[in-house]
């Protein structure tokens, strides 16, 4: 055993483990982990779906007809039909049937509330040809131009509160990981400052001796970051169980890239433990007597 490896074995047995934060620690920083990457998943994911949702809202549109004066929406469908047919750029235009309609309206109205008396629109689901822009004006004004019940509808009221409620919740899961942030410091400090306060005449035996800040700092170092990855690590693996449980509902939460997103929650405990420690032993350290 060289001189180096008795001296490191020495100053382990001089800073006793029960003398350090141990389990109190632990089970903080898991639960912080945890909440960390359960609140990173989920902006993920709702970030997904949304980004899904709106391209599937941008690359279709829809045509509203209704009565007005002595027309009904029946008698303007051929019309439109015709100049949507006709028009450069769509792919595809389908009316919707009633049973459809029905179906859509019943989440808001309730299951059996649509009766045969209600009047209902008819509706016409357009698909643009694929990367292909098309002038939604121009073709709103022909439609009014031979069906003045017709209405050109391109769901961007619905798309603009998707976005906004998609960036809100980024905002919102990056306002948590910043508390998470925050408390994982103070419990560091705090768990620090105990380490030191229980080994302070160890640690003053060891200036005594001629022993460098950096030396002792670097055992405070392994001690809370090694604790700190387990316990995250830990945390990381309960936030993908959870991920993996909800795959029923949310495919994406099993797919295996996701999980990697999440990696960089415990990578950031650990880096965040080994800064945190260092700064604080060795400030404390330099104002030891």
């Amino acid at each position: 055993m060289s001189r180096a490896d008795f001296q490191k074995r020495k100053t382990f047995q001089l800073l006793p483990r029960q003398n350090m934060a141990g389990p109190t620690l632990g089970a903080v920083t898991m639960v912080m982990s945890f909440l960390a990457c359960l609140s990173l998943g989920a902006a993920i994911l709702v970030g997904i779906a949304a980004e899904r949702w709106l391209a599937r809202a941008t690359s279709a549109m829809t045509v509203q007809i209704i009565a007005v004066d002595n027309l009904q929406a029946e008698d303007q469908l051929k019309a439109v039909m015709r100049e949507l047919s006709g028009f450069p750029g769509i792919e595809k235009a389908e009316p919707l049937s009633r049973d459809t309609l029905i179906r859509l309206l019943e989440p808001w109205l309730g299951t059996g509330n649509v009766t045969a008396d209600l009047p209902l629109p008819l509706l016409i689901e357009v698909i643009p040809e694929p990367n292909v822009v098309i002038s939604t004006q121009a073709l709103d004004v022909k439609l009014r131009a031979v069906a003045p019940g017709a209405r050109l509808d391109t769901h961007g009221r619905w798309r603009e509160t998707l976005d906004r409620s998609a960036q809100m919740l980024k905002l919102f899961a990056g306002f948590v990981l910043l508390m998470v942030g925050l408390a994982t410091i103070t419990v560091l400090l705090f768990a620090t400052r105990a380490g030191l306060l229980a080994n302070q005449e160890i640690l003053q035996v060891l200036h005594q001796i001629g022993a460098q800040d950096r030396f002792i700092s670097r055992h405070f170092e392994f001690h809370f970051t090694r604790l700190t990855l387990i316990s995250s690590a830990i945390g990381l693996m309960l936030a993908i169980i959870v991920f993996y449980g909800l795959g029923d509902l949310i495919a994406d939460a099993r797919d295996p890239n996701f999980w990697a997103w999440l990696l960089p929650v415990p990578i950031g405990f650990v880096v965040l433990s080994w800064l945190v420690t260092r700064h604080h032993v060795m400030r404390n350290l330099a104002h030891m007597v």
